[in-house]
């Protein structure tokens, strides 16, 4: 590596919290293309068994994540599965060799048949469609690697640093079992498939990094900062020996944060929080009772979606719910509506949205399409006859959204009531603070529901106009802008006022420089992923509520996202007990 790079900072976005250092394993991106070759009569025939031996070490490979997933995270079982259809179509394949018995080498024929299917795919309005052209780039860069001899030897990134353009799911599930201490891809989204399992492993990500795999060379000693979204290449000694500081304080302290279990989340002069967990899968239950949370703060129900690829039928979701609510009984468990919509699956909208994001999203799909509604309210209510489930309904911002769901649920309840199936007739209904107009709102919401859910994600993503998946306006996306701290206060103060609970459930509750803000602003619950929550906790018992309030009184004078974090930079207890989070 030149000397121009040593020391050299890359800017991307979080993906996963936490700090790695160590080697770089940096996975070159081997260009599929070939030269059109035309094949022998004679040479066809050994061509073919050359494709097919390629394409069934392909499909071993995907059997063997499917298992491995089984046990290190069900949540990404379904992707991996759509891999597998696509690898073992029986269209595909005969095409593929009707190809090469037409002279064309595997290569070529694989890439000629895949290029057909990816430009329908470009080419289709509806933007789920259209990221599966991914899902066919996964599966014939691995067909096209198994015929170059070139299949990932997963081992090689042992202990190291993986450097890509981007990372499947699988590959995330082999490179855990070698103990990969960290991630930087050139792409890729905060909520993808492979930066959920970076959090729910606890591994550090930063992604949006462009040309990564051209600036770092394998061996090059980076630091992965998952806090702060940055890449240190080659760092100078200095650097490297303040982070190799702040990761073994970090890791003694997580040994530390074990004996917090059972202990209540109380700061130090006695005002008690409730700490909940966010799950997407029946499995993370089990990880946030073991970290001792105080209930299933929310549960994104459109990961349903996504692992099925369609809506399940109602017994189906009951299945599916009633499984997280038995393991987390007799604790609490928030279900949230399916959130359909913008940047998350999209089946059954209409016709192709110029701005999804502003379009058919969350409340105003479920409105739009009464029946798929009425089926998950029947499914939650049959859910709920334990009485420790709660409804949620995600992007509200009108009254007259927030009145006819309440006329469904209600219909729903005298349907179950007509039939003697037993539900919760007084079961908690809450709605999410997304948007500028629901805060703008809280008052009047508060008072016609049992609780207040704020999403700091879509808060900010809605009030800054920025899209929070998009690199280009990474430095203007930040939920600690001012506007966006005076809207969570304004729904904050509606909440009491009303006698309601309100929670934060986004990102911002887990971000380690925003828990005394919150705990000043006077949010009663957080929810976090699991691998956050003891940490959280350990914050929280760490400092003082009066401090707390008199820090958000300077940050309510604050007229810039700079000076909000000067001042939260100013109370330095979040830095004591060996947090080094920030």
């Amino acid at each position: 590596m030149s000397a121009s790079t040593s020391g050299r900072v890359l800017k991307g976005i979080p993906a996963s919290p936490g700090i790695a250092i160590g080697r770089a394993f940096v996975l070159s991106s081997d260009s599929p293309s070939v030269e059109p070759e035309v094949l022998n009569v004679q040479d066809i025939p050994s061509e073919v068994a050359r494709f097919r031996t390629a394409l069934d070490a392909t499909t071993i490979e995907l059997m063997n994540a499917i298992e491995l997933a089984r046990k290190e995270s069900s949540t990404v079982i379904s992707i991996i599965e759509s891999y597998l259809l696509i690898a073992s179509d029986p269209m595909m394949t005969t095409s593929i060799i009707d190809r090469i018995q037409a002279g064309f080498s595997a290569e070529s024929a694989v890439l000629n048949e895949f290029d057909v299917h990816k430009t329908i795919l470009y080419g289709a309005k509806d933007p789920l469609l259209r990221e599966r052209v991914q899902d066919f780039e996964h599966v014939m860069e691995r067909i096209i690697a198994a015929l170059r001899n070139r299949t990932l030897s997963h081992e090689l990134a042992g202990d190291s640093v993986v450097v890509s353009g981007s990372i499947t799911p699988q590959d995330m599930l082999f490179f855990r079992q070698l103990h990969t201490l960290g991630y930087v891809t050139e792409i890729g989204g905060i909520n993808s498939h492979s930066c959920i399992l970076a959090r729910d492993f606890g591994i550090p990500a930063v992604i949006g990094i462009r040309n990564a795999t051209e600036i770092i060379s394998s061996g090059s000693i980076v630091i992965v900062d998952g806090f702060a979204g940055i890449v240190i290449v080659d760092p100078e000694s200095e650097t490297l020996n303040e982070y190799i500081s702040k990761h073994r304080e970090a890791a003694e302290y997580r040994e530390r944060l074990g004996a917090l279990v059972g202990q209540p989340t109380r700061t130090t002069d006695g005002v008690e929080l409730v700490l909940k967990a966010n799950v997407d899968s029946p499995d993370q239950v089990d990880a946030a009772i073991m970290a001792g949370c105080q209930g299933i703060g929310l549960v994104r129900t459109e990961m349903l979606l996504v692992r099925w690829g369609r809506y399940p039928t109602i017994d189906e979701q009951v299945a599916w719910y009633r499984d997280i609510a038995e393991r987390a009984y007799p604790l609490p468990v928030t279900f949230r509506a399916f959130d359909v919509g913008s940047d998350k699956f999209r089946e059954g909208i209409p016709h192709h949205e110029e701005n999804p994001a502003l379009g058919l999203r969350g409340i105003r799909f479920l409105l739009y399409r009464p029946d798929i509604f009425q089926n998950q309210i029947l499914a939650i209510l049959r859910t709920s006859a334990n009485r420790n489930v709660r409804f949620m309904l995600p992007m509200i911002s009108t009254l007259e959204e927030l009145e006819h769901a309440k006329d469904m649920i209600e219909e729903c309840k005298l349907q179950l009531a007509r039939d003697g199936v037993d539900f919760d007739r007084s079961m908690p209904l809450g709605v999410m603070v997304e948007t500028p107009a629901a805060a703008l709102m809280a008052p009047i919401f508060a008072s016609r529901v049992d609780f207040l859910s704020i999403g700091t994600n879509d808060l900010a993503q809605y009030t800054l106009a920025t899209d929070r998946t998009n690199e280009l306006v990474a430095d203007i996306f930040d939920a600690m802008h001012p506007a966006v701290v005076r809207l969570i206060s304004m729904t904050v103060k509606a909440a009491h006022a009303a006698g309601v609970v309100v929670s934060v459930c986004g990102e911002m509750a887990g971000h380690a420089a925003a828990t005394e803000m919150l705990v000043g602003i006077g949010i009663h619950e957080l929810s976090v992923s699991p691998p956050l929550l003891l940490e959280l906790k350990h914050r929280i018992r760490s400092v003082s509520h009066g401090d707390c309030l008199d820090l958000v009184k300077r940050i309510e004078e604050c007229n810039t996202t700079t000076e909000v974090y000067a001042v939260l930079g100013s109370l330095k207890s979040w830095r004591e007990g060996g947090d080094t989070s920030v």
